[in-house]
């Protein structure tokens, strides 16, 4: 039997919630592991309950067919553990490779299927907008066929390195639901700070980028220019993929282009939000709000790389055709309310889009205005899907203010919340201080 990449389970006890990229399930008394996975990264993820028990993931690189991960739940922390190729426990499983592969291994592909097949039949009327949305995109067909593939693009084992503070390719690369950066320690849900402190003793720091959206300017930034940058944040974006081209202290790493760094930002987008997907992590749902909320206030970057926020708004698009792999739902985009964060962020990347290109036009600067016409057509796929799926509307084309006559004929005027900053009038109208 020719070799395939396989991940093997050792003593895993029956009844375990266990995933393995976007598929989970139950485990039971025969199963003994996964094979033919495909290349690439996958994270491996489980917990004693699918949903209240702590969920302890890790990550595994597959980069030949005869990959071998051996994996050992250690019951005491109640995660996966690798088992030394020279041990015992992983020479038995080499000598039981053959028979293990007759039964007890799930082929990757199957239970990828069933997965979707059990998707599909839980929700049919998604399925069917999704199938028609497939027949006009062959982009769609190929996430329909594995999502995941598309949703770790721009992860990179210098990411993974990064983040979880590992020298190491991929043997620390783990981390659990309760995971966090320090800049989020103090806002884990359901916990004390004392109890914070003491589970966070017991898992590992996540060393996301540091992003500080109280202050997006440079040190050296006064007066116009520190209100400029607040408001158009393309100096401090800049500023973020500077940080990503250094290497980290004692990683051993180069200098890398800013290209590189530039998909590295747009991989711990992926990062974050496949952590909150899969292991329902706080600290990675705040930085991927933290990372969207830079990327789409920028202005002047818009002209400079383009091509960049084009590829923002598909990763986008992505992850949001995902949300409804959690049950309930991870955000709830049809209610106003809830998902106004998201809509008041593309509604202002909509108007700098129009306001950017539409300045450039004026200016006969060819080239950047035809470049500017793929990422209105990004965004606008984008608001097409979000208007079919949740119904959101687009503002636009809304009434904010006006008067309306009732029944006994006075005439009193109405405004949408939120008029008045849109405006700058009311409590949100400019103040003229004098120094």
């Amino acid at each position: 039997m020719a070799p395939t990449p396989t991940v093997i389970f050792v003593n895993l006890p029956p009844k375990t919630f266990i995933g393995i990229d976007l598929i989970s399930f139950t485990s039971s008394p025969n199963f003994h592991g996964i094979t033919n996975l495909s290349s690439g990264l996958h994270l491996i993820y489980t917990g004693t309950d699918a949903s209240l028990s702590i969920r302890h993931g890790r990550w595994l690189n597959i980069q030949s067919q005869s990959d071998l991960h051996v994996l050992q739940l250690n019951n005491e922390l109640e995660h996966l553990e690798p088992v030394p190729t020279a041990s015992a426990t992983a020479q038995n499983v080499l000598k039981r490779l053959p028979e293990l592969h007759a039964r007890g291994l799930v082929d990757y592909a199957a239970l990828r299927d069933a997965s979707a097949k059990q998707a599909r039949s839980q929700n049919p009327a998604q399925n069917a907008a999704e199938e028609e949305g497939d027949d006009e995109d062959d982009e769609h067909e190929q996430d329909a066929e594995d999502p995941w593939p598309r949703l770790t693009t721009h992860i990179s084992r210098r990411l993974l390195s990064r983040i979880h503070s590992s020298a190491d390719e991929d043997a620390s690369w783990t981390l659990t639901s309760i995971s966090s950066a320090p800049s989020d320690t103090e806002h884990i849900p359901g916990l004390s700070s004392n109890e914070t402190q003491s589970a966070l003793s017991e898992t590992q720091t996540l060393n996301l980028l540091p992003i500080d959206l109280k202050q997006t300017w440079s040190q050296t930034a006064v007066g116009r220019e520190r209100t400029d940058m607040a408001r158009d944040r393309s100096w401090y974006l800049s500023h973020l993929i500077e940080m990503l081209q250094t290497p980290a202290a004692g990683s051993g790493d180069g200098e890398v282009s800013q290209q590189v760094a530039a998909r590295e930002l747009l991989g711990e987008v992926q990062f974050t939000f496949l952590m909150v997907l899969c292991l329902a992590n706080y600290s990675c749902l705040e930085q991927w709000k933290r990372i969207l909320s830079v990327l789409f206030t920028c202005r002047n970057a818009l002209l400079e790389v383009e091509g960049f926020f084009v590829e923002a708004i598909r990763v986008l698009r992505l992850q949001l055709g995902r949300v409804e792999d959690v049950e309930g739902g991870l955000f709830e985009l049809a209610d106003e309310m809830s998902s106004k964060w998201l809509r008041q962020l593309l509604k202002t990347f909509r108007t700098n889009v129009e306001e950017v290109f539409g300045d450039a036009a004026e200016a006969g600067k060819g080239k950047p205005t035809e470049r500017g016409k793929q990422l209105k057509e990004a965004l606008a796929e984008l608001e097409k899907w979000l208007r079919e799926q949740y119904g959101w509307e687009n503002e636009g084309n809304l009434l904010r203010r006006g008067m309306v006559q009732l029944e006994d004929g006075e005439m009193v005027e109405l405004r949408m919340d939120g008029a008045d900053e849109e405006d700058e009038t009311g409590d949100y109208a400019p103040v003229v201080v004098e120094m």
